[in-house]
């Protein structure tokens, strides 16, 4: 979240114990640890409320019918291609009865 490292936690402790004194730090830290646990605690408790309130919206139901449409779409798109396919045989084999058909009057 900070991107701070050892070195610069190593810092921050030496200049606490500078300002604060020895006999100070231990509840210093422990109060800070206090304040920290608390700030969780309450992210956490938004984030699930935050979470909870988007799952409750309709967005769900726009993802599902925007993959019902997208379904849709390559069914009509196999369809047709579907139908060009038969299409084409239709006439491949229209021709060829058709060239069958001349050479037989021929005879």
């Amino acid at each position: 979240m900070f991107d701070i490292g050892f070195w610069e936690l190593l810092v921050i402790a030496l200049v606490l114990l500078l300002v604060m004194g020895p006999e100070r730090l231990p509840e210093v830290a422990k109060q800070a640890a206090f304040l920290i646990r608390k700030a969780r605690r309450g992210m956490y408790r938004l984030r699930s409320e935050m979470q909870s309130e988007l799952d409750a919206t309709p967005f769900g139901d726009l993802d599902k019918a925007r993959q019902e449409m997208t379904d849709l779409k390559n069914d009509i798109k196999q369809f047709g291609r579907d139908l060009a396919d038969s299409a084409e045989k239709q006439e491949v084999d229209a021709d060829g009865n058709a060239e069958q058909g001349e050479s037989g009057k021929g005879q």
